[in-house]
């Protein structure tokens, strides 16, 4: 009996063919930049106008990257049982109030508690996001697939930073914020 041959692996560009694909690939560009420009604004503010201490500058981290490592291995549970899309955009929404909220932030605590917040929020986003990769694109198209999302995120915490500084420097960190608004709507 013949086993059907497996199908050469896609490549990049046959990966960003896939049209629904190619849509979130390029949300998440402008996503994660924008995530990267308001923390790395964040780091301003807390550092340079609070004139918060080592310690506090660190708990910046603690508070975005806690629900990631606590809420996000329980948040795919949730996510299988619910609808992607609207698990994604309800995500978004949420996250661009939240990051617009940062322009009101005047104290450490205020801002811990957004980011803390958005990144509980950011925790079922990822499952679902995984979950919709593996729907649209075929088995021998995943590597390439998840290859692009990785590489995106990876180049964006290149240039964000550099962007930020600049944005910062002749705008104020308000612009980072509102960037990051403005990223979760497209």
């Amino acid at each position: 009996m013949g086993t059907a041959a497996t199908p050469p692996p896609l490549t990049f560009r046959e990966v960003l063919k896939i049209v629904p694909l190619r849509r979130l690939w390029l949300g998440q560009v402008v996503s994660v930049f924008g995530d990267f420009l308001a923390i790395y604004a964040i780091f301003s503010v807390v550092s340079f106008r609070m004139h918060a201490s080592a310690t506090d500058v660190t708990l910046v981290m603690v508070f975005y990257l806690l629900p990631l490592a606590v809420v996000s291995p329980v948040a795919g549970v949730f996510v299988d049982s619910w609808n992607l899309k609207r698990t994604m955009i309800a995500s978004d929404l949420t996250r661009a109030v939240l990051f617009l909220l940062l322009l009101a932030a005047h104290s450490l605590w205020q801002i811990y508690g957004i980011l803390l917040v958005a990144s509980t929020v950011s925790s079922f986003f990822m499952p679902a996001q995984s979950v919709a990769v593996r729907t649209l694109v075929p088995r021998h198209g995943l590597i390439s697939a998840n290859a692009l999302i990785q590489q995106a995120f990876q180049v964006m915490q290149i240039i964000s930073p550099a962007v930020a500084g600049l944005l910062v420097s002749a705008f104020g960190p308000g612009s980072c914020f509102g960037l990051d608004t403005a990223s979760f709507l497209f």
